[in-house]
């Protein structure tokens, strides 16, 4: 897994409410970076680990899990914010900050509050994941929130999930828009481009994704903002 780490206030110096904001992508990293220092860490979770312990260290508080998510609940549409409630995963479930959380909900009025699932492998049938959805009650699911919840609790840390559906559930995501995605959380158009050539059965579901991706990324630039404001408001 690739993360790329960012923070609020200067690298240099631990200072109050300074927080960890971890983006999967590229892209999601590039939308938070307009408000957070940037710093890239990865491939594999080892590099943010040792990071956690060492900001932890430093004073940092807070870490936040931010991207996009896959949609499990029928009613959540593309571009639909949801605050995680807390974070299933196969050890366990973890709860995120009930005041950070509230914090957020408050600042924006049509996120919906509710339980993350975190897996270690992409689910791309409608099918698999209505299953999913039933088994674990969750709204969404990714594929990082887990891993950084647990890096939360292990460090004593606050910890928030902020997520932006991007692929409805009801929509089946096509193996070539995965593909594409490097190690680092690059999108190569190259690469799509070429997988769609072998695989041309993809393209409709691709321009569907495509414009899934139009809604979430005006949801991830709103996020972005009200996690700035959101360290400040409540004094990590």
């Amino acid at each position: 897994m690739a993360i790329t780490r960012l923070h609020r206030g200067p690298r240099t110096a631990a200072q109050t409410g300074q927080a960890i904001v971890c983006a999967a992508l590229a892209i999601e990293a590039e939308i938070v970076g307009r408000y957070f220092n940037r710093e890239a860490w990865g491939p594999g979770s080892a590099d943010l680990s040792e990071f956690v312990e060492h900001a932890a260290a430093d004073g940092c508080r807070g870490i936040v899990s931010y991207g996009v998510a896959g949609g499990l609940c029928p009613d959540l549409r593309s571009g639909r914010i949801v605050v995680g409630s807390e974070i299933v995963a196969p050890n366990g479930s973890v709860p995120t900050d009930d005041v950070w959380s509230a914090w957020l909900l408050s600042a924006i009025p049509t996120a919906v509050y509710g339980p993350i699932i975190g897996i270690d492998m992409p689910i791309l049938a409608c099918a698999s994941r209505n299953e999913l959805q039933l088994r674990s009650g969750a709204l969404a699911v990714d594929m990082e929130s887990h891993l950084i919840a647990r890096l939360a609790a292990a460090n004593s840390m606050r910890f928030v999930a902020l997520r932006v559906v991007i692929d409805a559930a009801g929509r089946n995501v096509p193996p070539t828009a995965l593909a594409c995605v490097s190690s680092d959380g690059e999108i190569s158009r190259w690469r799509l481009s070429r997988l769609l050539l072998g695989r041309p059965s993809d393209t409709l579901d691709v321009i569907k994704l495509s414009a899934d991706w139009r809604l979430a990324r005006k949801a991830l630039l709103c996020c972005s903002e009200v996690l700035g404001s959101s360290i400040r408001a409540i004094e990590l």
